[in-house]
Formats: C-alpha cells, sequence, structure tokens
C-alpha cells in the first residue's frame, strides 16, 4: 500500500495530478485547495489513500497527515464512497470538517458537490461521538499550533529519527512510518509496525 509520495509535479487535469517520483508517475486525486496553490515542477509531498472500488484502483492525497485520517473517516459513513469524501476534503480541510461535525453545522457540509443535506445530517449523525477520540481542535486554532497536529507530528517525528539512527534512509523512514500511522499509536508500537513494513520490502 501506498501511504506516502515524494516527488515533483509533472501533470495536472483538473484534480488530477501526474507525481514523478524517482522517474515513476503516480496519478493521484488531490484536494482543490492543493491544486489551486501549485503549478508544474513543483516539489510535492502527499500522504495517500490507496481506494479500490469494483477492482479500480485510485490513490488520493492529502497534505497532512490529519487530512487524510478525516477522509478515512468520512470512509465509514454508510453510502458516502471516495470521491463524494474527496469532494468535501477539496473543500473544507480535515480540521474544518471535525469542526463542522463536532458542532452539527450541517449546512457546512454541503458546500461540497455531491453532499447534499441528507449525506451531511448522515456524517455528522454517524461521526459526532467520534470528533473528540480525533485528538484534534475544533475551535478554530491554527493547524501548526493546534496540540492535536503537534501529537501527531511529534510521534511520527520520533519514530522517524529512530529509524534512521537504525541506519535506515530518510524516505524509506517515512514512507513506512507514514503507512504504519494509526490514531492513538504510540512511538514504540509505530517504530514495530513501521520495521515490520520495511522488513517485507527487503
Amino acid at each position: 500500500m501506498i501511504g506516502r509520495l515524494s516527488g515533483v509535479l509533472a501533470a495536472l487535469d483538473d484534480n488530477l495530478a501526474l507525481v514523478d517520483v524517482n522517474g515513476v508517475g503516480y496519478d493521484v486525486v488531490i484536494p482543490r485547495r492543493l491544486r489551486d496553490r501549485v503549478t508544474l515542477g513543483d516539489p510535492i509531498v502527499l500522504h495517500t489513500h490507496l481506494s479500490v472500488v469494483n477492482d479500480v484502483q485510485q490513490l488520493y492525497g492529502f497534505e497532512s497527515i490529519v487530512d487524510r485520517m478525516v477522509f478515512r473517516k468520512l470512509l465509514g459513513v454508510t453510502r458516502l464512497g471516495p470521491k463524494s469524501a474527496a469532494s468535501l476534503c477539496s473543500e473544507l480541510s480535515g480540521r474544518e470538517i471535525a469542526q463542522a461535525i463536532d458542532s452539527r453545522d450541517h449546512q457546512m457540509l454541503t458546500v461540497a458537490q455531491g453532499i447534499g443535506a441528507k449525506a451531511a445530517e448522515s456524517i455528522v449523525f454517524t461521526l459526532r461521538d467520534d470528533v473528540p477520540k480525533w485528538g484534534l481542535s475544533t475551535d478554530g486554532t491554527d493547524a501548526e499550533s493546534d496540540s492535536g497536529y503537534a501529537t501527531i507530528a511529534s510521534v511520527a517525528s520520533q519514530a522517524i529519527t529512530a529509524l534512521r539512527q537504525l541506519g535506515f534512509h530518510r524516505l524509506e523512514a517515512e514512507d513506512a512510518v507514514s503507512q504504519a500511522y494509526e490514531d492513538g499509536v504510540d512511538v514504540g508500537d509505530l517504530i514495530q509496525r513501521a520495521l515490520r513494513l520495511i522488513g517485507t520490502k527487503v
């Protein structure tokens, strides 16, 4: 499973980005918010999710682990597929989506194409009790200073540093940690998971 891509933006067709990673091109659906800020030739780092629907595989890419986490939470909502979830993530950041769910703001969620009133109500009903467990601030705090975001970044950073000290290449360590990360995992478990992932590639 591809959990992270680090490369160069080689082509862009609407929300479909072609990311060149050492000569290999990956088609990745990215949020409109990101698409509007990037240009061809830019270096780009994406936290990715591989969706498989009716044997069709599609990568979805996000700027942060937080955005990808919220996208994955949305996939747990009945009848909400990856295209609708990606549409919502195109209009709102993961933190904004969490805030809307936490405050029961159905209207805010309908800004995305394909998310009507019923879908918005389903999202809120399904996820409203889970949002506090995500470790994200829903009070409008800036993402960079938010405690939940900082915790995620700190755990991942510590795990990557440990893998580097064990002799693994930076990109290899970052890719394994990105794939192994799950909500609530501590540094020790994250390192062990990442090591198992690296071991399967040897």
